[in-house]
């Protein structure tokens, strides 16, 4: 466990959700960019809508990843506490899109 005070977990796990997130944010960019591209250039919507999909999925998942790897950062350092909550909070937007995958209003 990192002792109290040591800013270098908090770096670490700063770090580790920087990349997380530029990771989701440029990948849901690129695919959202090239479905635009491929749609208004052919008008086709095969491809260009699986695109679309696959980028607006990566982007609502890029918080929830942030959430795992949060979790994972915490238990390497052994803070439980932290563990449990994160794993509460993942439990949390696992249950809601379950929820909102089965109960959907019209």
């Amino acid at each position: 466990m990192i002792p109290p005070g040591d800013a270098s977990g908090d770096r670490n796990l700063e770090a580790a959700i920087g990349r997380v997130l530029r990771l989701g944010v440029l990948t849901s960019s690129a695919c959202l960019g090239a479905g635009l591209v491929i749609t208004l250039a052919s008008g086709s919507t095969g491809v260009a809508g699986g695109l679309l999909t696959a980028g607006l999925v990566i982007l609502l998942a890029t918080p929830a990843a942030r959430v795992v790897v949060s979790t994972i950062t915490y238990a390497r350092e052994r803070d439980w506490l932290f563990v449990a909550l994160t794993l509460t909070v993942l439990a949390e937007l696992i249950a809601s899109s379950i929820a909102a995958r089965v109960f959907r209003f019209h």
